[in-house]
């Protein structure tokens, strides 16, 4: 994230929003400014000449009233659809990494590290370009009074140049352990909250608590730790500012004793040194924001690269051979080899343990084997590299969205064949039993479909998209039995390749597979 993307983001508004603050801040100095003649005409008694600069100023200090809150939205909606922007490059890195990135990752890079960059980086801006235009218009109105009013301020602003770096790495250093413990909090938030049931069941309330009790005191103490660098910023900014307004208030009434300015410049030096000062303190502060953020764009600057992802060819089938695979714990498992040819449906079984779910995580890539190895094949059981798989977990994977939605995976040519296949997969029933059928919108929050109604939309999802090589994880054991080998009789007339792992499959359901691979117990872990 930069200040030039920030513009190049809607140039034409970039533009307007520039006009506005010049605008905004012409008009609030020329009001100021004016201010001296009527101070004036009220010294010469000219009523009529003080009623006259009165309007005018007023006229301006209205003027600049309404400029602001414009120059504010429409910058507010500048920054706002370039974080859209940044969000969307974001997501994509995401989705193309090809990673499993944990969730509280993604959460905090979208949110809070964004929002982060909101208010530490692209509002300090304004700031700056608020602060810089005020400075000049003033310095300018301090030169017409009197050459020597800049010379005293450029004095003073060198010294409240240099305040500020006493306290930049400090800030920079508190703002990225606030990021930090943000992302560790919300780790902790996924990995305790994501398994309350569990902790219910077990009466843990006071491991939860305390765990989360822990994260959230870290980042509290962060969060603490950033507010006191940053206060401590400001209060050295402020001390420098104060002392320069008083400083230059003092020159110019030097100078009016000597008749050098009038008695109404005099009394508007001292406003257009304050508006200096606290252009320079407001510039300076917004500097070290936006400082403090470096290594957070940087960051996100990296998650923004386009990367293309992969495009992997589908397998058909798959070869294992002599496969091993190792745990820290001194276990290992030892696979019989297997071939799997294109179209063959075949039942993974064993007991728990045998590592039935610790082979589908070395066919799908997640898991590497220690020894041996695993070949997929194309349509003509050839050997294929870089080759992709289907997968259906035992807990299905769904979205917010309609069923129909969740089927198509927002394919909009599918839609034709959702009907046909919510048949197949004995789903119908349960969609005539919803008002919206089809279009029922799936809420995870409430749970508005049983575990079973969720895998058959899955085993649905699989059958639409046609996925040549499927391993399916349990996809049944939510579906009654008579329901269940209806599915598996469709299931057995299409051309897709299957290895699904059963549990409690009726001898006659067995035999309708083309065959079984049967994993046996030799101190394994699953």
């Amino acid at each position: 994230m930069t200040f030039k993307e920030l513009i190049k983001s809607n140039i034409p508004r970039s533009i307007l929003i520039m006009a506005l603050y010049i605008l905004y801040a012409i008009t609030g100095a020329l009001g100021e400014y004016l201010f001296k003649n009527s101070l004036n005409n009220i010294l010469k008694g000219n009523l009529n000449g003080y009623i006259y600069w009165t309007f005018i100023q007023a006229a301006m200090e209205i003027g600049a009233a309404i400029l602001l809150p414009i120059a504010t939205i429409a910058f507010t909606k500048q920054t706002q659809s370039y974080l859209h922007h940044i969000r969307e490059d974001i997501m994509q890195h995401y989705y193309n990494s090809g990673n499993d990135e944990k969730v509280s990752e993604m959460q905090n890079q979208l949110t809070g590290n964004l929002k982060m960059l909101t208010t530490d980086f692209a509002t300090p801006w304004v700031s700056i370009l608020s602060g810089v235009l005020e400075m000049f218009i003033s310095i300018g109105i301090l030169l017409k009074m009197n050459w020597s009013l800049v010379l005293v301020s450029a004095i003073l602003l060198g010294i409240n140049f240099l305040i500020p770096k006493i306290m930049e790495k400090k800030t920079a250093q508190a703002a990225k352990q606030v990021n930090v413990k943000n992302e560790k909090l919300l780790n902790a938030i996924e990995h305790w909250l994501g398994g309350l049931q569990e902790l219910r069941r077990f009466s843990a309330y006071g491991r939860l608590r305390k765990q989360l009790h822990q994260a959230s005191d870290d980042y509290t103490k962060a969060s603490k730790e950033s507010c006191k660098y940053n206060t401590i910023s400001y209060l050295l900014n402020g001390w420098a500012n104060a002392l320069a307004q008083v400083g230059l208030a003092f020159f110019a009434g030097i100078l009016f004793i000597n008749r050098s300015i009038s008695f109404g410049e005099f009394a508007v030096a001292g406003s257009f040194g304050f508006a200096v000062f606290s252009a320079i303190w407001e510039i300076t502060s917004a500097i070290t924001q936006i400082k403090s953020t470096k290594e957070l764009r940087q960051e996100i600057s990296g998650l923004r690269r386009n990367e293309k992802r992969t495009v992997k060819a589908n397998a058909y089938g798959v070869s294992v051979n002599d496969l091993k695979i190792s745990y820290d714990q001194g276990e290992t498992i030892s696979y019989p080899d297997f071939t799997i040819k294109a179209g063959e449906k075949v039942l993974l079984t064993g007991d728990s343990g045998t590592g039935k779910s610790t082979l589908f995580a070395v066919l799908l890539g997640k898991l590497k084997a220690q020894s041996g190895t695993v070949t997929y094949l194309d349509k003509n059981n050839q050997p294929l590299e870089n080759a992709t798989v289907g997968y259906l977990p035992q807990d299905p994977v769904v979205f917010p969205v309609s069923i129909k939605e969740n089927i198509t995976m927002f394919t909009k040519k599918l839609e034709q064949q959702v009907l046909n296949v919510v048949n197949k997969v004995q789903l119908s029933t349960d969609l005539a039993k919803m008002p919206a059928g089809i279009n029922t919108v799936v809420d995870l929050k409430n749970e508005n479909l049983s575990g079973g109604q969720r895998q058959k939309v899955v085993l649905a999802r699989s059958e639409i998209h046609h996925q040549p090589f499927v391993l399916m994880d349990e996809v049944t054991s939510a579906i009654d039995q008579k329901a269940t080998e209806k599915i598996i009789d469709e299931l057995l007339k299409t051309d897709q390749t299957v290895l699904m792992i059963a549990h409690n499959f009726t001898s006659e359901l067995e035999a309708k597979f083309d065959h079984e691979i049967k994993l046996e117990k030799k101190g394994g872990h699953e």
